[in-house]
């Protein structure tokens, strides 16, 4: 008798364990901020209020039919926003997706133009007075006058990155 008890204790005991850990660390409920450096699926409210939170815009190719979003914030600021194909799931390994990294950079265009003149790349003027550079690796940097905010947008497809932001399609998300 003294067993039971003893085996109803202990699992009394890992219960409330379980349950103190899952009111602690929380359940996946699908809402609530991921930890940085935690990729999760995302609409295109949740980006906007993101932009809230940082005080500043995060960068993407708008919306894209068939393909979901996917934003991981790290803990010095940047933000990633892939777009999964169809059935991808957040994290997903996959490297050849196209991505939307905007990162804080004191004087960004001075950091753009050190940087494309390190790759003996040209310097791209774009309009409202931005420059891009395309490190050739399928990433092309870009940065506005007068902002701290420095944008790599990569591809997998050669030419797209570059004929995104010649396009205009790269813009904050908040417009």
């Amino acid at each position: 008798m003294s067993r039971t008890r003893l085996a109803g204790s202990i699992a009394s005991v890992a219960l409330v364990l379980v349950a103190v850990v899952l009111a602690i660390v929380g359940g996946d409920d699908g809402g609530g901020e991921a930890p940085p450096g935690v990729a999760h699926i995302v609409g295109v409210g949740e980006l906007e209020a993101l932009e809230g939170e940082l005080g500043h815009p995060v960068y993407w190719a708008g919306l894209r039919p068939r393909y979901e979003l996917e934003v991981r914030e790290e803990s010095e600021g940047s933000v990633y926003l892939r777009y999964l194909p169809a059935g991808a799931e957040a994290g997903d390994p996959r490297q050849d997706l196209l991505t939307v990294g905007t990162y804080l950079v004191a004087a960004a265009q001075g950091a753009v133009r050190r940087a494309a003149a390190a790759a003996h790349a040209p310097v791209r003027h774009l309009n409202q007075g931005g420059i891009a550079f395309d490190n050739s690796e399928g990433s092309v940097y870009l940065a506005y006058p007068g902002s701290d905010l420095q944008v790599e947008v990569y591809s997998p497809q050669p030419g797209e990155a570059m004929a995104l932001i010649r396009s205009g399609a790269i813009e904050a998300v908040g417009g």
